[in-house]
């Protein structure tokens, strides 16, 4: 099955087709993950993060996605101009704390209302530029999804952890602290600089690769990736 992936960043494609890519097979599930935003070709940062995941959205709006991405429509019977068989939308939930998030919202589309959690509040964000509710999502074949913090934070779900603790359990700046540590063991970790680590494509693919085995210890520790997992399967077995 293909999935059409909107995120913030390459390296949040990279941990996503690798880790639900793994996490589906084991569950029988076949999967190819395409980039629809950011194009993984675009070298230069400027088409990532939020902000340009929530615009392409709207611009791409839910019919044109039904007809150019999903192939539907009068002239959609042709398997082989069919790009996606669904899509998936993840943002990071640690967008809610930047003060530019809800302004930006209520700019473009509409006000999210206060009160809700951090991850409620990027799915309502999602929800209001896709054009779908939480509800209708997956009949229209598409799976909306907020990581704990970020996608960092399953990465960090791989590694050991004496306690088990959840992700939602780890702050955001021991998050990257465990991430850093983790990346700064590897080959060729020296050749990129400390501060773009995290975010080095190279080196978020190598670490995907050597961690894969541990994908049920993600699974168990953290309630979005297995949220995304339950809804993606789901959207499959439609």
């Amino acid at each position: 099955m293909r999935f059409g992936l909107v995120c913030e960043g390459a390296t949040d494609f990279i941990t996503v087709a690798n880790f639900l890519t793994k996490a589906l097979s084991d569950s029988g599930v076949s999967a190819d993950f395409i980039d629809l935003q950011p194009g993984l070709d675009k070298t230069s940062e400027v088409n990532c993060g939020w902000s340009n995941a929530l615009l392409w959205l709207k611009k791409n709006n839910l019919k044109q996605r039904q007809v150019a991405i999903l192939g539907r429509g009068l002239f959609s019977g042709n398997l082989a101009h069919k790009k996606c068989d669904a899509i998936i939308i993840l943002l990071d939930s640690d967008c809610a704390v930047d003060d530019g998030f809800l302004n930006f919202c209520r700019k473009h589309v509409e006000q999210i209302p206060g009160g809700l959690t951090h991850v409620d509040t990027v799915k309502q964000a999602i929800v209001n530029f896709s054009e779908l509710s939480l509800e209708d999502a997956k009949a229209e074949k598409h799976v909306i999804c907020a990581a704990s913090h970020n996608s960092e934070s399953w990465c960090v779900g791989l590694l050991p952890d004496d306690s088990e603790r959840a992700v939602e359990q780890i702050s955001i700046e021991e998050t990257n602290t465990l991430l850093l540590a983790a990346l700064a063991e590897m080959p060729d970790a020296a050749l990129v600089d400390v501060g773009r680590r995290v975010k080095d494509r190279a080196l978020r693919r190598e670490f995907c690769r050597q961690n894969l085995a541990k994908i049920d210890s993600l699974i168990s520790r953290s309630s979005s990736f297995n949220q995304l997992l339950n809804d993606t399967r789901e959207v499959s077995e439609a």
